[in-house]
């Protein structure tokens, strides 16, 4: 059976990426969550096991190939939030950890939710890194304007999480129908 992969990055809005997984799950959509060591700050994986019934992975090699394994299940590859650093490491094709292993493996529909400080997300770097992750074929799910957590206002605000859902849901649905 195909599921959902939500790839949760080291952003401080990890936490709205529960909301959106027990959300799926509630609606009886397959999830499985991996992430990244840096997401492990905001957010722990007993959290993700407890609303999807399934492991997390965080380690690549702790057992087999975890990177082939996901990207064979996944109707869609989202990585919700996605930080500056997973954004530049996805674009720039380098595959230091599950996350950027699984996106490079990954033959489903991608999709990226960008989160972080509005200065970060408005600097040319990110900016061009978004560009080429489109170019690649990436779906970007543009961030809001607000307030962020430190109090800087901009674009970087992580996208409400019925949006990001609609956006999956809108992937998935046409994956799995087909």
């Amino acid at each position: 059976m195909k599921e959902i992969v939500i790839a949760v990055s080291g952003s401080i809005a990890a936490y709205k990426s529960c909301d959106l997984v027990r959300s799926l799950t509630k609606q009886g959509y397959p999830v499985r969550v991996i992430m990244t060591k840096n997401a492990t700050n905001f957010v722990g994986k007993i959290t993700f096991e407890a609303l999807t019934g399934k492991p997390v992975r965080i380690e690549e090699f702790d057992t087999g190939m975890a990177h082939i394994e996901i990207k064979t299940i996944a109707s869609v590859f989202a990585v919700v939030p996605a930080s500056a650093n997973i954004i530049g490491k996805m674009a720039n094709g380098i595959a230091d950890d599950l996350v950027t292993s699984t996106y490079l493996a990954a033959t489903c529909p991608v999709l990226v939710a960008p989160s972080m400080n509005p200065g970060m997300y408005s600097h040319r770097a990110v900016q061009r890194n978004l560009d080429l992750l489109e170019k690649d074929g990436v779906h970007i799910i543009s961030p809001d304007r607000g307030v962020v957590v430190c109090g800087d206002e901009g674009y970087g605000k992580l996208a409400s999480v019925e949006q990001i859902e609609t956006e999956i849901l809108r992937f998935h649905n046409n994956i799995v129908s087909s």
